[in-house]
């Protein structure tokens, strides 16, 4: 094999470890739970990450009715994850149940948060009560 193309091997093979050893895991909530119209989101990333989350919210049937667009945050110093979204209810529908994609995301700098995410991602599905 020669030198260049040996090297671009070896550049495709870090980049992929790299990105396989980023991680975002999401202890809280857990999916499929019902939640308030303030859910706590804690969990752990890999290494100190750049936090974009955000909800989509759908109607019972499946309808998407839209987006929460929820906040952007550090990770804390330790590599955990510890805040507060919205997942508010419609009072125009008040029985029905609605359904959140809670969106992490996980960024290595806020500059690449219009990027795909470079630490890695997770959704969580939750209801309304």
């Amino acid at each position: 094999m020669s030198r260049p193309l040996f090297a671009l091997a070896l550049l495709a093979l870090l980049g992929t470890v790299s990105l396989a050893s980023a991680e975002v895991t999401i202890t809280t909530p857990t999916q499929g739970q019902v939640v308030g119209p303030s859910t706590p989101i804690r969990g752990t990333v890999s290494q100190r990450a750049f936090l974009v989350i955000y909800s989509d919210v759908f109607r019972e049937g499946g309808e998407k009715i839209g987006m929460v667009p929820g906040i952007r945050h550090w990770s804390n110093d330790d590599n955990t994850i510890t805040v507060r979204i919205a997942t508010p209810r419609l009072f125009a529908l008040p029985d029905e149940r609605l359904r959140y994609e809670i969106n992490v995301k996980a960024y290595s700098s806020p500059d690449r948060a219009g990027e795909a995410p470079d630490l890695g991602e997770v959704v969580i599905t939750v209801y309304s009560q």
